[in-house]
Protein backbone atom coordinates (compact mmCIF):
# COMPACT_ATOMS: atom_id res chain seq x y z
CA UNK A 1 0.00 0.00 0.00
CA UNK A 2 2.89 2.31 0.63
CA UNK A 3 3.94 1.74 -3.40
CA UNK A 4 2.55 2.58 -6.85
CA UNK A 5 3.31 1.48 -9.77
CA UNK A 6 4.33 4.27 -12.59
CA UNK A 7 1.95 5.62 -14.75
CA UNK A 8 1.90 5.29 -18.03
CA UNK A 9 4.20 8.53 -19.86
CA UNK A 10 6.88 7.09 -17.04
CA UNK A 11 6.48 3.09 -18.40
CA UNK A 12 7.69 4.59 -22.20
CA UNK A 13 11.04 5.39 -21.03
CA UNK A 14 11.85 2.23 -19.46
CA UNK A 15 13.59 -0.51 -21.40
CA UNK A 16 10.64 -3.27 -22.17
CA UNK A 17 11.78 -6.39 -20.07
CA UNK A 18 9.73 -8.68 -19.39
CA UNK A 19 8.00 -8.54 -15.74
CA UNK A 20 9.63 -5.59 -14.04
CA UNK A 21 8.06 -3.41 -12.70
CA UNK A 22 8.45 0.68 -10.99
CA UNK A 23 6.97 1.04 -8.23
CA UNK A 24 7.77 4.31 -6.06
CA UNK A 25 6.46 5.42 -2.68
CA UNK A 26 3.29 7.41 -2.37
CA UNK A 27 4.81 9.47 0.32
CA UNK A 28 8.24 10.13 -1.29
CA UNK A 29 10.05 12.82 0.53
CA UNK A 30 11.88 13.70 -2.30
CA UNK A 31 8.60 14.01 -3.89
CA UNK A 32 7.50 16.32 -1.26
CA UNK A 33 10.79 18.38 -1.00
CA UNK A 34 10.24 19.09 -4.83
CA UNK A 35 6.67 19.81 -4.00
CA UNK A 36 7.84 21.70 -1.12
CA UNK A 37 10.28 24.03 -3.38
CA UNK A 38 8.01 24.27 -6.20
CA UNK A 39 5.10 25.60 -3.93
CA UNK A 40 8.07 28.19 -2.66
CA UNK A 41 8.94 29.11 -5.94
CA UNK A 42 5.50 30.24 -6.89
CA UNK A 43 4.95 31.99 -3.47
CA UNK A 44 8.36 33.95 -4.45
CA UNK A 45 7.45 34.44 -8.37
CA UNK A 46 3.71 35.93 -7.20
CA UNK A 47 5.53 38.55 -4.65
CA UNK A 48 8.08 39.36 -7.64
CA UNK A 49 4.90 40.40 -9.87
CA UNK A 50 3.06 42.17 -7.10
CA UNK A 51 6.52 44.14 -6.81
CA UNK A 52 7.34 44.54 -10.53
CA UNK A 53 3.38 46.04 -11.15
CA UNK A 54 3.31 48.09 -7.96
CA UNK A 55 6.87 49.71 -9.38
CA UNK A 56 5.60 50.17 -12.80
CA UNK A 57 2.36 51.84 -11.63
CA UNK A 58 4.42 53.99 -9.20
CA UNK A 59 7.22 54.75 -12.12
CA UNK A 60 4.31 55.09 -14.65
CA UNK A 61 2.89 57.92 -11.93
CA UNK A 62 5.94 59.23 -11.48
CA UNK A 63 6.43 59.86 -15.16
CA UNK A 64 2.97 61.15 -15.45
CA UNK A 65 3.41 63.43 -12.63
CA UNK A 66 6.54 64.35 -14.59
CA UNK A 67 4.52 65.06 -18.06
CA UNK A 68 2.28 67.21 -15.87
CA UNK A 69 4.48 69.51 -14.21
CA UNK A 70 6.87 69.64 -17.67
CA UNK A 71 3.40 70.65 -18.94
CA UNK A 72 2.11 73.48 -16.34
CA UNK A 73 6.17 74.84 -16.92
CA UNK A 74 5.65 75.28 -20.91
CA UNK A 75 2.03 76.46 -20.17
CA UNK A 76 3.55 79.11 -17.98
CA UNK A 77 6.37 79.74 -20.17
CA UNK A 78 3.62 80.31 -22.73
CA UNK A 79 1.41 82.53 -21.00
CA UNK A 80 4.87 85.00 -20.09
CA UNK A 81 5.58 85.08 -23.80
CA UNK A 82 2.20 85.86 -24.59
CA UNK A 83 2.29 88.58 -22.49
CA UNK A 84 5.56 89.98 -23.57
CA UNK A 85 4.44 89.42 -26.88
CA UNK A 86 1.30 91.05 -26.52
CA UNK A 87 3.46 94.17 -24.80
CA UNK A 88 5.80 94.31 -27.42
CA UNK A 89 2.98 94.63 -29.96
CA UNK A 90 1.00 97.56 -28.15
CA UNK A 91 4.02 99.35 -28.23
CA UNK A 92 4.75 98.93 -31.28
CA UNK A 93 1.46 100.13 -32.31
CA UNK A 94 1.68 103.33 -29.80
CA UNK A 95 5.76 103.69 -31.44
CA UNK A 96 3.65 103.62 -34.96
CA UNK A 97 0.95 105.57 -34.16
CA UNK A 98 3.63 108.25 -32.46
CA UNK A 99 5.56 107.99 -35.54
CA UNK A 100 3.26 108.31 -38.07
CA UNK A 101 -0.20 109.34 -36.60
CA UNK A 102 -1.69 106.25 -37.97
CA UNK A 103 -3.06 103.44 -36.00
CA UNK A 104 -3.18 100.13 -37.58
CA UNK A 105 -5.19 96.81 -37.12
CA UNK A 106 -5.27 93.87 -39.42
CA UNK A 107 -9.63 93.11 -39.49
CA UNK A 108 -8.55 90.37 -41.58
CA UNK A 109 -6.12 88.09 -43.15
CA UNK A 110 -3.98 90.36 -45.66
CA UNK A 111 -5.75 93.39 -44.79
CA UNK A 112 -5.12 97.16 -43.03
CA UNK A 113 -7.13 99.09 -41.23
CA UNK A 114 -5.53 102.72 -41.02
CA UNK A 115 -6.91 105.32 -38.83
CA UNK A 116 -5.18 108.80 -39.03
CA UNK A 117 -4.46 110.55 -35.68
CA UNK A 118 -6.32 113.56 -37.16
CA UNK A 119 -9.54 111.56 -38.31
CA UNK A 120 -13.06 113.00 -37.65
CA UNK A 121 -14.43 109.77 -36.60
CA UNK A 122 -13.28 106.11 -35.81
CA UNK A 123 -15.25 104.86 -39.52
CA UNK A 124 -12.39 107.42 -41.40
CA UNK A 125 -10.17 104.83 -42.12
CA UNK A 126 -8.34 104.02 -45.33
CA UNK A 127 -7.94 99.80 -45.72
CA UNK A 128 -5.66 97.95 -48.17
CA UNK A 129 -5.10 94.75 -49.08
CA UNK A 130 -2.71 92.45 -49.89
CA UNK A 131 -2.59 90.94 -52.89
CA UNK A 132 0.81 88.34 -53.61
CA UNK A 133 3.56 91.57 -52.98
CA UNK A 134 1.23 94.25 -53.65
CA UNK A 135 -0.62 96.51 -51.54
CA UNK A 136 -3.98 97.79 -52.90
CA UNK A 137 -6.23 100.58 -51.71
CA UNK A 138 -9.56 99.46 -51.15
CA UNK A 139 -12.65 101.58 -50.89
CA UNK A 140 -14.08 102.55 -48.39
CA UNK A 141 -16.76 105.17 -47.23
CA UNK A 142 -13.78 107.75 -46.11
CA UNK A 143 -11.94 107.18 -49.33
CA UNK A 144 -14.99 108.33 -51.15
CA UNK A 145 -14.78 111.68 -49.01
CA UNK A 146 -11.18 112.14 -50.09
CA UNK A 147 -10.21 114.21 -53.35
CA UNK A 148 -9.24 111.21 -55.03
CA UNK A 149 -7.66 112.66 -57.97
CA UNK A 150 -5.96 114.70 -56.32
CA UNK A 151 -3.99 112.19 -54.06
CA UNK A 152 -4.76 108.78 -56.24
CA UNK A 153 -1.81 110.27 -58.35
CA UNK A 154 0.32 109.46 -55.31
CA UNK A 155 -0.63 105.66 -55.52
CA UNK A 156 -0.85 105.16 -59.75
CA UNK A 157 2.37 107.25 -60.93
CA UNK A 158 4.75 107.21 -57.95
CA UNK A 159 3.80 104.05 -56.79
CA UNK A 160 4.04 105.31 -53.15
CA UNK A 161 1.79 104.54 -49.79
CA UNK A 162 4.00 106.42 -47.65
CA UNK A 163 3.53 109.50 -50.29
CA UNK A 164 -0.08 109.16 -50.68
CA UNK A 165 -0.07 108.47 -46.95
CA UNK A 166 1.64 111.97 -46.02
CA UNK A 167 -0.85 113.46 -48.21
CA UNK A 168 -4.44 112.65 -46.30
CA UNK A 169 -2.57 113.17 -43.47
CA UNK A 170 -2.33 116.36 -44.52
CA UNK A 171 -5.03 117.17 -45.90
CA UNK A 172 -7.19 115.61 -43.13
CA UNK A 173 -4.66 118.41 -40.66
CA UNK A 174 -5.97 121.51 -42.67
CA UNK A 175 -9.37 120.07 -42.66
CA UNK A 176 -8.94 119.90 -38.97
CA UNK A 177 -7.44 123.61 -38.56
CA UNK A 178 -9.96 125.03 -40.58
CA UNK A 179 -12.64 123.29 -38.87
CA UNK A 180 -11.14 124.69 -35.54
CA UNK A 181 -9.88 128.03 -36.66
CA UNK A 182 -13.83 128.58 -37.68
CA UNK A 183 -15.31 127.62 -34.62
CA UNK A 184 -12.88 130.00 -32.85
CA UNK A 185 -14.73 132.87 -35.04
CA UNK A 186 -17.70 131.65 -34.49
CA UNK A 187 -17.38 131.65 -30.44
CA UNK A 188 -15.46 134.92 -31.05
CA UNK A 189 -17.96 136.97 -32.94
CA UNK A 190 -20.83 135.92 -30.18
CA UNK A 191 -18.40 136.95 -27.25
CA UNK A 192 -17.78 133.87 -26.23
CA UNK A 193 -14.65 131.52 -26.33
CA UNK A 194 -14.59 127.62 -26.66
CA UNK A 195 -11.90 125.45 -25.91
Amino acid sequence: ETYQTTNEDDRQHLPKKAGLKILHMKHNPYQDKLDMELKRLRNENTKLKHQVESSQNSSLVSDFERAQQKLSESEAALKKTRTIYQAKVKEFKEGIFDLFGYSVTCPADNQYSLLSVFAESQEDNILFYRVKNNLQLMESRFTKTLDLQAHISKLTQHRSIPLFLSDVTSDLFHRQTVNIGAELEYTCEFGGYKK
